[in-house]
Parts: C-alpha cells; sequence; structure tokens
C-alpha cells in the first residue's frame, strides 16, 4: 500500500507547521513510523488474544471462531473436530465464515450449515480468502487461515488509520491506538470481517485523498464485500469530498455490492425471519438499556457505544464539517442510531459496531489541521474544463 500512496514519503512525522512535501500541498506519510506504531500496537493486541485463548479457550483454535452446538454450522464440526467438545449455545459469527470458507463454490450445500444464507452469502471477502490460502477442505488449517485474513485485515485498518492522519498532518501513533479498540479486538478474537471492512474503507479514503483514485476504487469494492455497511464510509467521504470522482468510490462499490446481492437472491431462497438491525431513531438504545444494560450485562458494549458517541460529539464540535472526516462522522451518527438492540446490546455485536465511528473520531481529534490538509476538488475550472482537484500552486505538477 505504500508503493502505491506515496513513494516520496520522508523518515518521521511532520510538524505542525512544516512546509508541505510537493507542490500540491499534501503532507508526507513517513510509512516506516506508521508501521512501526501499528507493529506495538498489533503485537499488545495478538497478546491479549493469546491470554484469553489460553484462559478461556484451552489453547483450541475453535476458541477462535466460536462454534456452539445449537449452532446452525454444528454438523461441519462434528466432522472436521470429532474429538472437540463444542459449548451447548449457538455460537458465534465466526463459525458460519467456516462454513463458507470450507465451500464457497457450491452455495445450495453451503447454504444447509448457514442461518440466513443470503445475508451470511454478502459477506464474502474473508471466507473466499481463506479458502484460497487453503482450498483443500476443513480442519485446524482453515481456521488459522481465517484468522491469519482477520488479522491482516487488522493490520491493514491500524496501517491505513496511521497513513490517512499523517496525510491530513497529524501523529503516525494513531496506527498503535485503533488495534486496540475493542471492536478491533472482537473482530479478531472470534474471527468475523469488522475490522478487515473498516481498514479497507480507510485505505481507500487515503488511496483517494493521495489521488489514487483507481486503486481507491478497487480498494472499497473489496471493502464492501467484506462487510456491506462499510459503504457508509465511503458515502461521507464522497459527501465531504462534493466532486464527481469521488461520488464514484461510493457509486461503484456501491453499484458491485447490490448486484452481487442480486445475483445471490437469484441463487438462494429467501432467508427465514431475523431480529432487525435497523429499527426507529433511538429504539435500539432503548431497548439495550432496558433489556440487556440495565440488568448488568454485557456493559462492555454499552461504554463502546457510549464512548464512541461522545467522540463523534467532540470530533464534529471541535473540527468541524470542514474536516474531511466530519461528514464520514455524520453518517456514523446517524447509521448508529437507527442500528437495533440486536448489534448494539451484546458485546459481541456493540464493540463492533462502534469501530468505525470510535475510528473515524479519533482519526478527525488527532488531525486538527486536517481540513486545509487536502486540496478542495471542483469538478469544472473558470474556463469550463473539468479538473479533477484544485491544486495549491495551479502552475505545479501533480505528485
Amino acid at each position: 500500500m505504500s508503493v502505491i500512496l506515496d513513494h516520496e514519503a520522508a523518515i518521521g512525522a511532520p510538524e505542525p507547521d512544516a512546509p508541505p512535501a510537493d507542490a500540491s500541498g499534501r503532507a508526507p506519510i513517513a510509512w516506516a513510523e506508521v508501521a512501526r506504531w501499528a507493529a506495538v500496537g498489533l503485537l499488545v493486541l495478538v497478546a491479549f488474544i493469546a491470554v484469553d485463548v489460553h484462559l478461556r479457550g484451552a489453547d483450541d483454535p475453535l476458541s477462535l471462531i466460536q462454534p456452539g452446538k445449537k449452532g446452525p454450522s454444528t454438523e461441519l464440526f462434528e466432522q472436521d473436530f470429532p474429538d472437540a467438545d463444542q459449548p451447548n449455545d449457538k455460537g458465534l459469527d465466526g463459525q458460519q465464515y467456516y462454513a463458507i470458507a470450507r465451500d464457497p463454490l457450491h452455495l445450495d450445500e453451503t447454504a444447509q450449515h448457514l442461518d440466513h444464507p443470503r445475508y451470511r452469502f454478502q459477506r464474502p471477502l474473508l471466507p473466499v480468502t481463506a479458502w484460497a490460502l487453503h482450498p483443500t477442505g476443513g480442519g485446524t488449517p482453515l481456521v488459522l487461515s481465517l484468522v491469519f485474513v482477520s488479522f491482516v485485515g487488522i493490520a491493514v485498518l491500524a496501517m491505513a488509520s496511521g497513513g490517512l492522519s499523517m496525510a491530513l498532518r497529524g501523529p503516525p501513533w494513531v496506527a498503535a491506538i485503533v488495534p486496540l479498540l475493542p471492536g478491533a479486538y472482537w473482530s479478531l478474537r472470534v474471527t468475523v470481517s469488522d475490522g478487515l471492512a473498516v481498514g479497507l474503507a480507510l485505505a481507500a479514503i487515503l488511496l483517494s485523498a493521495r489521488d489514487r483514485r483507481a486503486w481507491a476504487i478497487a480498494v472499497g469494492v473489496l471493502a464492501v464485500l467484506a462487510k456491506e455497511p462499510a459503504i457508509l464510509i465511503l458515502l461521507g467521504w464522497s459527501i465531504s469530498r462534493r466532486n464527481r470522482r469521488d461520488a464514484l468510490l461510493t457509486v461503484i462499490p456501491g453499484a458491485v455490492v447490490v448486484g452481487w446481492m442480486a445475483w445471490l437472491n437469484s441463487q438462494l431462497p429467501p432467508d427465514l425471519p431475523r431480529s432487525k438491525d435497523i429499527g426507529p431513531p433511538f429504539e435500539g438504545f432503548a431497548k439495550a438499556w432496558t433489556e440487556i444494560w440495565s440488568h448488568g450485562d454485557d456493559r462492555l458494549a454499552m461504554i463502546c457505544i457510549v464512548t464512541g458517541l461522545g467522540l463523534a460529539v467532540a470530533a464534529l464540535a471541535l473540527r468541524g464539517l470542514r474536516h474531511p472526516l466530519g461528514w464520514p462522522i455524520v453518517v456514523q451518527l446517524g447509521f448508529l442510531v437507527v442500528m437495533g438492540m440486536n448489534p448494539l446490546g451484546t458485546d459481541f455485536g456493540g464493540t463492533r459496531m462502534a469501530l468505525p465511528i470510535a475510528v473515524l473520531s479519533i482519526l478527525a481529534l488527532a488531525t486538527p489541521a486536517g481540513a486545509d490538509a487536502l486540496p478542495r476538488p471542483r469538478d469544472r475550472s473558470p474556463d469550463g474544463r473539468a479538473p479533477d482537484r484544485v491544486l495549491a500552486a495551479p502552475d505545479a505538477a501533480p505528485a
């Protein structure tokens, strides 16, 4: 990613009042510094997970995908892990990523091991990539492939966060903070695609900010195929930039995911009814409080949601909508307030739902000069031509 984004990155973070690194006014990205900070965060994250798997998972790799005897994929685990003692519950979503990764090419057969096949197949990137690494069936190697892809997603999230911070004239140490957020922890601990999706969406934004728009669109497509709500991060960026080329960062990935969902609908029968993820504004908050949080359960989810909201309000109050991440934060706020109790209320769900808004808000707060860090694009120049951006120096060549 560093080769694509910035061939001329300087070593060391720029001073707040440092001169621009090139004639277009873009700040340099010190990728070596970002990588060092990201490595710190990732090492701490892996240590936390290793301790938890040892203490609560008995060092069993299956603890990383959380199957359950009452879950939809239990028969596969009985077949692939005959000696494993599955918990007597429904398990978590990692088991269904495993089921897809085991055989992603035969939808009808794999659908028998999923609770809502259309919905689960909407997010193919994690399981299909794991299958590409281990295409010869299930077992522990496939579990480890899934975990590896999920870890790479968190690494992308860390690097993209640090790189975007520096592109907005902020510090590289954001790369160490983001992997330690509870949503990133849960994404890797139970092997789901949230960290991968948010990381790819931020990478797409960074590529767009560095004028690598074709790459940005390609990475944006991967983000929505990891998890379709990633389109909201791209939408906020397109609103912020207000030009046609950046609008394509939402339009093309959106068209791809809609086409993918339409194809799935033509191949699979309708899903059974499931709990609603979206509802009237603040209904999910009210139900989460009355039915879960007020009883002392899943308080980590409550802390993450409330903290995410607080960070967003602080970021908007201090940085405003002129900041390039202002509108992405507003879009995430709107999404958060209409979420239902199911994604908000539990530690497994609430921590991950708060991840995008927390990351965006931390980035905005860490980049007070962000509003002036990027050239403002426009679609038409005064002479009627259609440049993609307005450079700081009109006669300068782009980086």
